[in-house]
């Protein structure tokens, strides 16, 4: 009878011990092998994709191979495993034309340690980056006024700078209309005193706006010798071809799966 009893209690305790062997813990992290996928308009690249309890994160790189914007929505994206499905909270970004732009994606959520899970990805847009242009007056600085509003755009200048050597100017613009915005910063340039044309040395990445959404660039104008001095006699901003307006469309229809290739504590 102690034999029996012994016996048992072992085969217990060992059910338990591979019970809380098996289970891991809140430390656990799994690593997944990397996965991509290719379209017509464009390539996913997932990479360095890890998930522990409460957290499945990757970086996507996304390489755009139109010549128009890729609107990416990451509150589109899902992470469906069995009947759990969570989206990520990531902020919306554009890739430019021929452009690749890398991000790192995050769910939220319990029990997020799975052997595979499947990615859609269907926040991704297309707009035309060959969409009516929008012409607007030049913006004279020293400012008289700080609005602009034209064609479903409103822009404010919130500061400005004029000196010398470098003149800075920043500026919120707010879309409006029925389609989508689309704003090019490095499209600006500045009239100088004495008439010629100065471009913005400030990288800004091109901005897609849906309607009621809004944005912030800087413009910085360098000193060009022999032009005239910015500070005392001012400068005009040229907009050029900076804003247009398109329209979305969707081609966001991607699913990838991401399996589990490791795991460590």
């Amino acid at each position: 009878m102690k034999t029996i009893l012994l016996a048992l209690a072992l085969c217990i305790g060992l059910h338990s011990f591979a019970q809380k062997k098996d289970k891991p813990n809140e430390n656990t992290k799994f690593l997944y092998k990397e996965a991509s996928i290719e379209t017509d308009d464009y390539s996913i690249y997932i990479v360095d994709v890890i998930s522990n309890a409460k957290q499945a994160k990757f970086k996507i790189k996304i390489f755009n191979k139109t010549n128009d914007y890729l609107l990416i929505k990451p509150n589109e994206f899902k992470f469906v495993s069995g009947d759990k499905t969570i989206i990520s909270l990531d902020k919306t970004y554009v890739v430019a034309p021929n452009e690749e732009e890398s991000k790192v994606l995050d769910f939220k959520g319990s029990d997020m340690l799975v052997e595979k899970y499947t990615l859609e990805c269907y926040g991704i847009y297309k707009a035309s980056a060959g969409g009516k242009v929008y012409p607007i007056s030049n913006f004279e600085l020293p400012a008289s006024k700080n609005e602009i509003i034209s064609n479903g755009f409103t822009c404010t200048l919130l500061k400005s700078e004029l000196n010398t050597d470098k003149s800075v100017a920043k500026y919120e613009c707010a879309y409006t209309g029925d389609g989508v915005g689309i704003i090019n910063p490095s499209k600006a340039s500045a009239i100088m005193p004495n008439g010629q044309e100065n471009v913005n040395s400030k990288k800004n990445h091109p901005m897609v706006l849906e309607k009621g959404k809004k944005d912030d660039f800087t413009l910085v104008f360098n000193e060009v010798n022999g032009a005239g001095d910015m500070q005392k006699k001012g400068i005009q901003i040229k907009w050029n071809d900076t804003f247009r307006e398109s329209k979305l469309k969707a081609i966001g229809n991607s699913k990838l799966e991401l399996i589990k290739e490791s795991e460590k504590k």
